[in-house]
């Protein structure tokens, strides 16, 4: 027996703390994984050096090293499931929330900073000084099915701290562009916090590491909103988005399978200069003082979608487009009136889209199905869809395209993916697609800072809507800005995992449906209802893999008789 010792470590899907409690470091943990998978296991290690080295022995694998960085959690999440609530709660708790991991503030570990030579700093700590590591075990990708050991060290001040791993490698394969994921991101971010400015090479460069961390965690679905940029020309109106081509080849030639547009209708504004968030009178959102429903607004209208089309033919991208006419239509309304008045909107604007760009998809943030024939991809927010449940299986059942999206809500309960929240509940979301044969996820917060928010300094996003206190803390964001590009958070490498999990539940569905629905029914009820065990969740997880590696051998056998 060799030496002890102190630090944490997990490879449950579960968050760690600068104050976590140190015990005496396990010599062996086993892990399970897809033939594809990765592996990813946090370290806390309690040392008295500057630095810790950590090193990596197994034949067929290789590993990624990254740096935890604690970030400020400052106010918990409220308890309501509406944006009109309190979404943070402002004044100090007595309690922690029953729904949340702690009483805030405090600080949790989810900003990783990749460090390529497994060099991680030791931090000045509540007792000592301690590294924080994130690894990641990866198979090459013609390792075969079976049982492997791999070793894992960190050479410290006080000796040599070692860690045997088992893998198990199921004979699976994460199958790709099956679940759809996209995440809504910030360009003027991305300027501000790497200094470089739109359109330029420098920012071409930033963008392609956004885009590379995007599909790490499988996203195929990118959004450009339009702007006023592309009016060259008013009364008459001409339009010109060319200088969107480059930003546009990048994504897809990183294996994006979709570009998101929109959109052609705005909420205007009240005098006051805010959203005028009730809105019973569309406005053009290429020229928002210009109404909808004019002459003016048609024309207009029409004379934007003509020109997108025209651009999209050209670079044979008009088969590759879902389009956004207004975010949450049927949400932010208080008389059915409105409703109407928006819904006639809505269709007229679908209509001039159908007939200019044949095929195009149209996508849309719901709370309902009262849009119906005009919505190709409905979106609805998990506990709008929870709500209104029977519409939205009637619309699969019809063989309609439903996704589903998280937010500032829902809060409480709900599964959410919220720094306050257990880190299980971000990846326990696309469980939940699979439970209910939802085929995509949606989020708006990839890498949204305001001008006056830094994520390392405060991580609750202001609220610009008029609407409701700050945003919860880690909304709008699964991306921290760095020097030398982006740094993914823990957050991300647990959506990561749900966007594989939904794929490989499809997997499962499609050849045992009866013990799709088993397994996932041992943990997940609804987004409300569900068990967030890290360890049975586990469980189930290699239950999954075996399921489907068993299914892949009975058809071999069959094939093989036959």
């Amino acid at each position: 027996m060799g030496k002890k010792y102190q630090g944490v470590l997990t490879e449950k899907e579960e968050f760690l703390y600068p104050d976590s409690v140190s015990e005496t470091l396990p010599e062996s943990i086993r892990v399970v994984m897809p033939k594809n998978g990765k592996q990813g296991i946090q370290l806390l290690l309690d040392t008295t050096g500057d630095e810790i080295q950590m090193d990596f022995e197994g034949d067929g694998f290789y590993a990624e090293w990254y740096e935890m960085i604690a970030v400020p959690v400052e106010y918990n999440t409220g308890d309501g499931e509406n944006q009109g609530g309190a979404m943070v709660l402002v004044e100090e708790q007595k309690e922690t929330p029953a729904y949340a991991t702690r009483k805030a503030p405090f600080f949790v570990y989810d900003c990783l900073k990749e460090q390529q030579t497994g060099k991680i700093p030791a931090r000045k700590s509540e007792n000592d000084r301690r590294a924080a590591v994130y690894f990641c075990i990866c198979p090459e990708k013609e390792l075969e099915a079976g049982e492997y050991s791999v070793v894992v060290t960190a050479k410290m001040a006080e000796g040599i701290y070692q860690l045997r791993v088992t893998v198990q490698i199921y004979d699976v394969r994460i199958p790709e562009n099956t679940f759809w994921v996209t995440n809504w991101f910030s360009e003027e971010a991305i300027c501000r916090f790497h200094g470089v400015e739109k359109g330029s090479e420098e920012y071409l460069q930033m963008l392609r590491k956004y885009i590379q961390t995007m599909r790490r965690m499988h996203q195929n679905v990118f959004f450009i909103q339009l702007d006023e940029k592309c009016v060259t020309a008013r009364k008459p109106y001409q339009f010109d988005f060319e200088y969107l081509t480059s930003e546009i080849e990048a994504f897809f030639e990183a294996g994006m399978q979709y570009m998101e547009l929109g959109v052609l209708l705005d909420r205007g504004k009240k005098s006051d200069g805010m959203p005028d968030m009730y809105t019973e009178h569309f406005t053009c959102a290429m020229a928002k003082e210009v109404p909808f429903e004019t002459l003016e607004g048609y024309e207009l209208t029409v004379t934007f979608v003509k020109s997108l089309a025209n651009y999209l033919t050209k670079h044979g991208w008009e088969k590759r487009v879902l389009f956004h006419i207004h975010d949450e239509p049927d949400i932010h309304y208080q008389t059915q009136e409105v409703l109407e008045a928006r819904k006639r909107q809505y269709y007229l604007a679908a209509g001039i889209l159908r007939k200019y760009i044949p095929g195009i998809r149209i996508i849309e943030a719901v709370d309902s199905a009262e849009f119906r024939g005009g919505i190709d991809i409905w979106v609805p927010g998990t506990a709008g869809y929870e709500k209104k449940k029977e519409e939205f299986d009637t619309l699969i059942r019809l063989g309609e395209t439903v996704w589903t999206y998280v937010c500032c809500g829902p809060e409480g309960h709900w599964l959410n993916r919220f720094l306050d929240f257990a880190l299980l509940k971000g990846r326990m979301l696309f469980w939940g697609c699979a439970k209910n044969r939802i085929s995509g996820f949606l989020h708006w917060g990839l890498n949204q800072f305001p001008g006056e928010m830094n994520p390392y300094e405060g991580t609750s996003c202001p609220n610009h809507t008029g609407i409701g206190t700050n945003f919860p803390c880690g909304d709008s964001f699964l991306i921290y800005p760095g020097e030398e590009g982006p740094r993914m958070g823990m957050r991300l490498e647990a959506q990561r995992r749900g966007a594989e999990d939904a794929a490989l539940w499809q997997m499962l569905r499609k050849v045992d449906e009866t013990a799709h629905d088993r397994l996932l029914g041992s943990v997940f009820t609804n987004n409300y209802t569900y068990k967030d065990s890290p360890e049975l969740f586990a469980k189930v997880y290699e239950e999954l893999l075996s399921a489907l590696q068993n299914a892949k051998q009975k058809n071999t056998d069959e094939r093989s008789k036959g």
